[in-house]
């Protein structure tokens, strides 16, 4: 179990919910304890059917896997 700790609104993280098949990226709407919001951004073709119009999907802390930052090197 991966525990994140200051989960903050705004930010990118992968997530991998209990429900879903794969990951998905997305961004923290809003947190509610143990309780957090994603907008979902990026998501296999496999869970389509998890996710409504709204793209929001709530999921408990311990499916949040780690952090996306922008920090990316390439060469």
């Amino acid at each position: 179990m991966n525990t994140i700790e200051n989960i903050q609104v705004g930010e990118r993280y992968k997530v991998q919910p209990s429900h879903f098949h794969r990951t998905f990226i997305g961004n923290v709407k809003s947190v509610d304890g143990a309780s957090i919001v994603f907008e979902v951004e990026n998501y296999e073709l496999v869970d389509q059917e998890k996710i409504d119009d709204s793209r929001l999907v709530t999921v408990d802390i311990a499916d949040v896997k780690y952090p996306m930052s922008n920090n990316y090197f390439f060469s």
